[in-house]
């Protein structure tokens, strides 16, 4: 039984995952690329291939992976009269508020429109670890789903088409500053010529040992009572911070990615907030 039609816009490495994945799925995919060569491989695969972005929005399901927020837009707006009725959703990486903004221009083009993130690498598409978000219109994301979920685990994150961009990017943060710490011991340790394939084993068993202690925090910022601190208070935690640079100093290694967070910790206990939970560091980062 025929699982419906999808258009892919765009080829690059996750476009052509997601096309190849939808394929292998069952679904009769036609793709669109900017640069036609990096379609013929799909049309080699079975896919169709169309020669422009009007021609590619006759799916019934329309997905777009694309450079960035201006290029969805340009290759959209030219084509909104053909896109009523189908259903668009858009994968390319977007800040929040331009992914509020497609889908604000789409409800005034009558379109059924869902922003997407994906939190994976083309490798892992389709795959159990695969993550997708999803936000925006819930009908488009119920008539979409069983598609998304060949892609991997769809996660439907509200109806602001926002929240599945700022999820990602909140989420992806999260991984930056780690791989931050990890480079910054990297740093330190090679200093005395531990390798970091070494240093690499240590941090990935001393931070799966204190990352699950992020569940005994979040009550406490979501309760907002720091005084007295029931755990590490601002004032130790700035002396530890500040251990760690002149360590850092010390071997000869900048301390540029740690420095931030003292500075931030400094400020909060100049507001008489030493004995607070050194958590309560969170309140420094809203811009006021």
């Amino acid at each position: 039984m025929p699982k419906g039609t999808v258009s892919i816009l765009g080829l690059g490495a996750m476009g052509s995952a997601i096309a190849a994945r939808l394929r292998e799925s069952g679904y009769a995919t036609t793709v669109w690329n900017r640069t036609a060569a990096k379609a013929e491989p799909h049309r080699a695969a079975g896919s169709a291939v169309a020669a422009t972005v009007r021609e590619a929005a006759a799916s019934d399901l329309v997905l777009v992976v694309l450079l960035d927020h201006a290029s969805v837009r340009e290759r959209l707006e030219p084509v909104a009269a053909d896109l009523e009725g189908k259903v668009v959703v858009n994968l390319t990486t977007t800040t929040p508020n331009e992914a509020r903004d497609t889908a604000a221009w789409a409800a005034g083009q009558g379109l059924t429109y869902l922003d997407g993130a994906i939190m994976a690498v083309p490798e892992m598409i389709g795959g159990p670890e695969s993550l997708l978000l999803y936000s925006g219109d819930e009908n488009a994301y119920a008539i979409a789903r069983p598609a998304l979920e060949t892609l991997g685990t769809a996660s439907y994150e509200g109806t602001d088409a926002g929240l599945a961009s700022l999820k990602d990017m909140a989420l992806l943060t999260a991984m930056y500053q780690m791989f931050g710490g990890f480079l910054q011991a990297v740093a330190m340790m090679r200093t005395v010529g531990v390798p970091a394939v070494q240093t690499a084993k240590d941090v990935t068993a001393w931070l799966g040992a204190v990352l699950p202690h992020t569940a005994e925090f979040a009550p406490v910022i979501d309760g907002g009572d720091y005084d007295p601190a029931p755990g590490q208070d601002v004032d130790f935690t700035r002396l530890a911070l500040a251990s760690l640079i002149t360590a850092s100093r010390e071997q000869g290694v900048s301390a540029a990615f740690l420095e931030p967070a003292k500075r931030l910790l400094d400020e909060l206990a100049a507001t008489g907030r030493g004995a607070a939970d050194w958590i309560s560091v969170i309140d420094r980062l809203t811009i006021r």
